[in-house]
């Protein structure tokens, strides 16, 4: 492996993207794209109805789990990051969203760059997506205007084509309480609308199908490749080591290995905290303090009732390899079975709250937080509604809705555990820590709670399968420590700011501060966590 101008390490969303595009726009230049896990190609583990079940596949996912999370009842809890060419796309729930509008203009600020405005962002989305109107029968839940969305891009982008019989009934119904909303995805996300997927045809799209599929002759894939450290000369990355080989760029190195991955090799090379540094004995080559720092997430956790037998919600949930494997046959036979339920839509909404507002613990917060969250755009929680869960067995049909919720206002870290490349870095999200945690996490499940008995969305609800014992604080709290865990949408690590501001990593242009040749373009360079 030799003679590169460009090297990016990752082939997750960011990686793939930008190695293609950057191929493709710099033809002359030789760009290799280097990734630690396999080529993910295996077309089983593409099935949207499967994508519950293929972040454990082997191979998928490097397993990480977080330290014991003291708000958590001690938990470690499950850090699923995706493992191979297409990253965390290869494994998620496909849930397509962009957020609101507001945080990227607040992005903008704390950078001082318009570039990422939500205006500018908004292009950008749009030129990266191809988006599938509706089936004409499904354009009263379903609408997106030609400007808010994109037509000719690699990311194809829509909702399922087979709808269940109640699911129309079941959004009108939730109408009533919420206002309607027809694309989450415009900037303004907040009410009701149907869940948008990176799907089509009844497969996932993950960020390598869509750019790696085909790649101009100036691209270079490698991977089963993990990138141990870099390799400095003074302030100068010169080189990535690759199981032993040092790979040297004539001009760039761009790392793209996530949120966990991307400060962890920043810290094995010598570029953090020097303190932590030093005490592994790692040889410091730019003390950057705010690498490993600011770990932001969300959380989620599930509440599920038991429905009327004549019901249309789901019936079936997979527990066992050979339960699924029977499923595949059968959906591949006849489209029908267990697995048919996991083609069909989910109700997504984003919500705002009052109760969150006047609470103490807002009010308590520093004054660009409490102005952040007041736009009219921000959302202050998520449900997604039609999910699978473990909590009911059939025959009984039930409907689980997740709730999700920023979980770590604190912020977390990533840190060492040694200075050996193949240990995996500690993770601490401090879930909870921050009095507001808390707050956010009790009214938004409350008002869930609330939302679920409303009078129409409480037809045919029999019982309460998974959920609080109560509804005070003290009951709702203890269920959130109980089951809540990570929605898996870790950023902040190497943080981008402005350069004089404590706890940047990078510049608005990706650079990585103090040393040369060297950039992060990963969701590790959000400054904050878009909710």
């Amino acid at each position: 492996m030799s003679d590169f101008d460009y090297i990016v390490v990752g082939g997750g969303p960011a990686g793939a993207a930008l190695a293609k595009r950057l191929a493709e726009a710099l033809p002359r230049h030789r760009l290799l794209l280097l990734e630690a896990g396999g080529p993910n190609d295996d077309k089983t583990y593409q099935t949207y109805g499967e994508r519950h079940w293929t972040l454990i596949q082997p191979g998928y996912n490097w397993g990480y789990k977080t330290v014991s999370q003291p708000e958590l009842n001690g938990r470690a809890i499950d850090y699923s990051r995706g493992k191979g060419l297409g990253g965390s796309t290869a494994i998620n729930f496909c849930v397509y969203t962009r957020g609101s509008s507001a945080d990227y203009d607040h992005w903008a600020h704390l950078v001082g760059d318009d570039s990422w405005s939500w205006g500018n962002c908004q292009t950008r989305f749009n030129q990266l997506e191809n988006f599938h109107d509706p089936n004409p029968e499904f354009r009263d839940f379903v609408a997106a205007s030609g400007h808010t969305r994109g037509k000719e891009g690699p990311v194809d982008v829509g909702v399922t084509d087979a709808w269940d019989p109640g699911f129309g009934d079941f959004m009108r119904d939730a109408y009533h309480y919420h206002p309607k909303n027809n694309d989450h995805n415009s900037g303004d996300p907040i009410g009701i609308s149907v869940c948008q997927l990176s799907a089509l045809n009844g497969n996932r799209v993950t960020a390598s199908g869509a750019y790696l599929a085909s790649t101009p002759p100036n691209l270079s894939i490698k991977t089963d490749s993990t990138a141990t450290r870099l390799v400095f000369e003074g302030q100068r990355v010169v080189g990535v080591d690759v199981a032993g080989e040092i790979v040297r760029p004539k001009k760039e190195i761009i790392l793209a290995a996530g949120a966990i991955d991307s400060p962890k090799l920043l810290l094995l090379s010598g570029i953090g905290p020097a303190q932590d540094l030093e005490a592994l004995h790692i040889p410091v080559v730019q003390d950057l303090p705010g690498v490993g720092r600011n770990l932001q997430d969300r959380l989620f956790l599930e509440l599920v009732t038991v429905q009327d037998p004549g019901s249309h919600h789901r019936t079936s949930y997979i527990d066992s390899p050979s339960a699924l494997e029977q499923a595949r046959k059968e959906w591949a036979k006849t489209q029908s079975g267990p697995l048919s339920d996991y083609y069909l839509p989910q109700m997504i909404a984003y919500l705002r709250s009052d109760q969150i507002i006047s609470s103490n613990e807002f009010q308590d917060l520093d004054k660009p937080s409490r102005e952040l969250y007041c736009a009219d755009t921000k959302p202050m929680y998520e449900i997604v509604s039609q999910n699978p869960s473990p909590s009911v067995k059939a025959p009984d049909k039930y409907l689980s809705t997740a709730v999700a919720f920023p979980g770590n206002h604190g912020t977390g870290s990533i840190a060492l555990s040694s200075s050996d490349p193949k240990d995996p870095p500690i993770i601490n999200p401090s879930f909870l820590s921050h009095p507001f945690d808390k707050r956010l996490a009790i009214e938004s499940v409350r008002e869930t709670l609330e939302f679920l008995n409303k009078p129409l969305m409480a037809k045919g609800s029999l019982r309460l399968a998974a959920g609080p014992e109560g509804t005070s604080d003290e009951e709702i709290l203890a269920y959130v420590r109980k089951t809540a865990i990570s929605m898996w949408h870790a950023c902040g690590t190497v943080k981008m700011g402005k350069p004089e501001e404590a706890g940047t990593c990078v510049d608005k242009d990706f650079k990585v501060l103090g040393v040369q040749n060297l950039r992060v373009v990963d969701m590790s360079i959000l400054p904050f966590l878009p909710r």
